[in-house]
C-alpha cells in the first residue's frame, strides 16, 4: 500500500472517531496533495537557499534541476513564498532523489523519511484545523483545546521538516500532537535520590508535592509524559524496576503545548517540559542533566538582570525554570531519557506587563517591581495563575473563539499569528482590529506597538549583559489586551550567553561543565539573537502583515532597522557599552548575514552544532527587497 493510500485509509477511519466530524468526500485527498506540495516546496526553496543546488530566479519563479516553482511573494532573507496553486512538483520520493542526487543511501532514506512524516502530520493537522472551522462556525463544541498553542497548524515558518515527529504511531500523533486532541496524562515514577539530580531541591520537592503525593524515603519522584512511560523499560535497561520503577499513583489530566512534550497543568498551575524519545523538527526530545542544572540558574541570572536593569523588562517577561530534575549526569547520555523542567503559568507574568503598560506614570521616577523567579508553592493555585486559557474541561475550551479582543491580557503564542480564522482572516488581522483607521493603518500600527515592546529589550539583554534569548515564534507569546502589552519569552534551553558580556557586566553564573550554553564567540551569540528574532521571528510576522493586507515589507524592514539604530545610539553614550553597541551594530546591519541552514544540519545530523548559509541582510543600510 502506498504512503497515500495508508494516510486515506487511517484518516478516513480515526478523524471521525477522534473528533466526531466526517471530512467530506475527497476532503482526504486534496489534503495529501496540498501537503505534499507544501513540504516539496520548502525542499525546494531550503536545497536553493542553503546553496545545495544550482539556481535561477526569473520573473516569479525559482527554477533548478529542470523544474520550476512559481513563487507567491519573494521576500527578505530568500525566505520566499511559493506559489502552490500551481502545477504540482514530483511526489517527495522522486523529488528528493533529483535535487540531491549525490546524497549517500543512508541519509538519502533518513532524509526521505523525515520529510514523508513532515507530510503526513502536517495533511492530518490541516485535515483537523478545517474541520475545527466548519465546526465551531456551527456553534457546535470541539472534543479538544481551542488555545492558540493548539492552533498553529504548519509549525516553522519555512523548516521542510516542519511537522516531523518521528518516533510515534500514527493514534499517538492523533492522540497527542498539540495540533490535534492534545491530550497529556502525566504520570509519576520513584527514582532513588542517589541517582537522581536536583535543581533547586527544596523548591522541587515543594512543587513535586503539588503534583503528586510524597514517595517514600530515599526516593524522588518525577513527572513523566505517557509516550515515555511506555518507553522507559526499553531506554533505561537495568534501571527500570530498581533504580527507577512507576509509582502507581492515578495521572494528571494535562494538554500539550506547542513543542508537545510540555504539558500544561490547571492545578496547580504549572508548565512541564518532559522527556519524550522521539525525533520533532530538528532533535529528539529529551531533557539533559545540563537543562536540569542550567535552567533554574539561567533564571536567577536574567531575574538578577532585570532586577537591576529596567530596559531589560520593559514589554518583556522572561518564564523562569523554577525546578528541575533527572537521572543523574553519571549515566551518561541515556540520563536525557528521565527528567522535567518546572515552570509557572506564564497568565501571571502576562498580569504584570499588562498593569505595568497601564499604569500611570511614576513622578519620581521610580520603576516597577521586577518578576520574581520563584513563587512559593501556595502561590501555586489556579487563583493566582488564572487558568482561563486552560480550563479543568479541557475539550471545551474555547479560549481564542471568545477571547481574541478581550480587554483582559490575553496570551497567544506568536506562531499562531498567521493562522486562519473561521472566516478566513489571519489572527493577526483580528489581534489589530482595535486600532482606528483603514485595515492597512491599524496593521502598521500593530506592528509598531509590536515591535516597540519586543526589540529593545532583546537587545538590551544581548548588547549590556551577553544575553542572547531564543525568541522564535514558537518561544515567544504575544500578551494582548486589545492591543499589545508586551511579550513572554520561555525555554531557556536554547539560550547562548556571551563570557566577556557576562564578566563585564559583573555576572557569573555557574552552569553545568562544558555547557553550549555559555560561548565566547561573541557571533554565536549574536547570531542567536539575529536568526531567532530576526529571521525566524520577525521576518514570518512582515510576511504575515503582507498577507494580511497591510504595508509593504519595504516599508517594515526599514522600521526594523530604525528601532534597533535608537536603541544603540542611546545606550552608546555609557562609555561600558559604546564597543558593544558597535560590535552589535556592525553584525546586525551588515550587508550579508549567516542565517542556519536547516537542512544542510539534518543531512549531516547536526543539532547544536550549527550549519550556515549567506544571505543579503534585510537590515543592513541600503537594502534593496526582492521584487515582490
Amino acid at each position: 500500500m502506498s504512503e497515500r493510500d495508508r494516510f486515506l485509509a487511517f484518516a478516513a477511519r480515526a478523524v471521525p472517531v477522534a473528533f466526531g466530524a466526517r471530512p467530506a468526500p475527497g476532503e482526504l485527498a486534496a489534503h495529501w496533495r496540498a501537503a505534499t506540495q507544501a513540504i516539496g516546496a520548502r525542499l525546494v526553496l531550503a536545497c536553493a537557499r542553503e546553496r545545495l543546488v544550482e539556481f535561477d530566479l526569473q520573473d516569479m519563479s525559482l527554477r533548478t534541476c529542470s523544474l520550476s516553482l512559481p513563487l507567491r511573494r519573494r521576500r527578505a532573507f530568500e525566505l520566499h513564498a511559493a506559489d502552490l496553486d500551481g502545477p504540482d512538483l514530483p511526489d517527495l520520493p522522486d523529488l528528493l532523489p533529483r535535487l540531491l542526487p549525490a546524497l549517500a543511501p543512508a541519509a538519502r532514506a533518513r532524509i526521505a523519511r523525515e520529510l514523508a512524516d513532515s507530510r503526513w502530520n502536517l495533511a492530518l493537522a490541516r485535515l483537523a484545523a478545517d474541520l475545527r472551522h466548519r465546526t465551531c462556525s456551527e456553534g457546535q463544541a470541539w472534543p479538544a483545546p481551542l488555545d492558540p498553542e493548539n492552533l498553529v497548524v504548519d509549525g516553522h515558518p519555512w523548516h521542510p521538516m516542519s511537522k516531523t515527529r518521528l518516533g510515534l504511531r500514527a493514534w499517538e500523533n492523533l492522540r497527542h500532537g498539540p495540533d490535534l486532541l492534545a491530550q497529556a496524562a502525566v504520570h509519576a515514577v520513584d527514582v532513588a535520590a542517589d541517582h537522581a539530580q536536583l535543581a533547586e531541591p527544596a523548591l522541587y520537592a515543594d512543587l513535586a508535592r503539588a503534583l503528586f503525593p510524597a514517595p517514600p524515603p530515599g526516593l524522588v519522584r518525577l513527572p513523566v509524559h505517557p509516550l515515555q512511560l511506555r518507553r522507559l523499560p526499553r531506554l533505561l535497561g537495568p534501571l527500570w524496576g530498581r533504580e527507577v520503577r512507576p509509582a502507581g499513583l492515578p495521572p494528571l489530566h494535562a494538554r500539550a503545548l506547542l513543542s508537545l512534550r510540555t504539558v500544561a497543568l490547571v492545578a496547580p498551575a504549572l508548565h512541564l517540559k518532559l522527556a519524550v524519545d522521539i525525533h520533532t523538527t530538528s532533535a529528539r526530545r529529551q531533557v539533559s542533566p545540563a537543562s536540569v542544572h542550567n535552567g533554574p540558574a539561567i533564571a536567577a541570572l536574567l531575574a538578577a538582570i532585570q532586577a537591576a536593569d529596567p530596559q531589560t523588562r520593559r514589554g518583556l517577561q522572561i518564564q523562569p525554570d523554577l525546578a528541575a530534575a533527572g537521572l543523574h549526569p553519571r549515566h551518561g547520555p541515556g540520563a536525557g531519557q528521565l527528567g522535567v523542567v518546572l515552570r509557572p503559568d506564564p497568565a501571571a507574568l502576562a498580569q504584570e506587563l499588562h498593569a505595568d503598560l497601564t499604569a500611570p506614570a511614576d513622578p519620581s521616577g521610580a520603576t516597577p517591581t521586577a518578576p520574581g523567579t520563584a513563587p512559593a508553592p501556595e502561590h501555586l493555585s489556579s487563583a493566582t495563575y488564572p487558568s482561563e486559557h486552560a480550563p479543568e474541561d479541557l475539550s471545551r475550551a474555547t479560549y481564542l473563539l471568545e477571547h481574541v479582543r478581550s480587554r483582559t491580557p490575553q496570551l497567544v503564542v506568536c506562531a499562531a499569528l498567521g493562522e486562519r480564522r473561521p472566516g478566513g482572516d489571519l489572527l493577526l488581522r483580528e489581534l489589530a482590529a482595535d486600532y482606528p483607521g483603514d485595515p492597512r493603518a491599524r496593521l502598521a500600527a500593530f506592528f509598531a506597538d509590536y515591535l516597540d515592546l519586543l526589540v529593545p529589550a532583546a537587545l538590551r539583554l544581548l548588547t549590556a549583559h551577553g544575553v542572547a534569548l531564543e525568541a522564535h515564534l514558537q518561544n515567544t507569546l504575544l500578551v494582548h489586551a486589545g492591543r499589545p502589552c508586551g511579550f513572554v519569552v520561555r525555554d531557556l534551553g536554547g539560550v547562548r550567553l556571551h563570557r566577556g558580556r557576562l564578566a563585564a557586566a559583573g555576572h557569573a553564573p555557574a552552569l553545568a561543565p562544558d555547557s553550549f550554553t555559555l560561548t565566547s564567540d561573541l557571533a554565536e551569540a549574536q547570531g542567536k539573537l539575529l536568526h531567532t528574532l530576526v529571521h525566524a521571528h520577525l521576518a514570518a510576522v512582515i510576511g504575515w502583515v503582507d498577507d494580511a493586507g497591510g504595508p509593504d515589507p519595504d516599508a517594515l524592514w526599514p522600521a526594523v532597522r530604525r528601532i534597533c539604530q535608537r536603541e544603540w545610539d542611546r545606550w552608546a553614550t555609557d562609555p561600558a557599552l559604546a564597543r558593544a553597541c558597535a560590535d552589535d551594530r556592525a553584525f546586525f546591519f551588515a550587508a550579508t548575514c549567516r542565517s542556519k541552514a536547516l537542512l544542510r544540519m539534518r543531512i549531516d545530523e547536526r543539532v547544536s552544532d550549527y550549519a550556515y548559509t549567506e544571505v543579503a541582510n534585510a537590515l543592513a543600510e541600503g537594502y534593496s527587497s526582492p521584487a515582490a
